[in-house]
C-alpha cells in the first residue's frame, strides 16, 4: 500500500515522519471517504490537492501521481499504487 506520505516521501527521498502534517492540506478521512464511496465505481474521480511543494492527483483506482510544483525537472512523474487508505 502506498499512502500520499509515502509517495511525496519516496519523492523527497525523506521518512514520511519528516513531513508536515497531510491534515494541513486535506481533510484524510473526507479523501479517504470519497476516493472509497462506492458510489458508481465505474464514474471517473480524480482529486487534485498541492501537499510539500508537490501537486498530488489521486483516481478512483488508488493511483496517486505526485508531480513537484514548480519549474520542470524533465523527470517523469512517480505514480504508486494505493491499495489501502490514501491518507493516514
Amino acid at each position: 500500500m502506498v499512502s500520499i506520505l509515502e509517495a511525496v516521501a519516496n519523492a523527497e527521498r525523506t521518512n514520511s515522519v519528516d513531513l508536515p502534517p497531510l491534515s494541513g492540506a486535506v481533510d484524510p478521512e473526507a479523501l479517504n471517504a470519497l476516493v472509497d464511496s462506492g458510489e458508481d465505481e465505474c464514474a471517473p474521480l480524480r482529486v487534485t490537492l498541492t501537499y510539500a511543494g508537490y501537486e498530488i492527483t489521486i483516481d478512483r483506482d488508488g493511483d496517486v501521481d505526485v508531480v513537484p510544483v514548480g519549474p520542470s525537472s524533465g523527470v517523469s512523474p512517480p505514480v504508486a499504487r494505493a491499495d489501502g487508505p490514501l491518507a493516514e
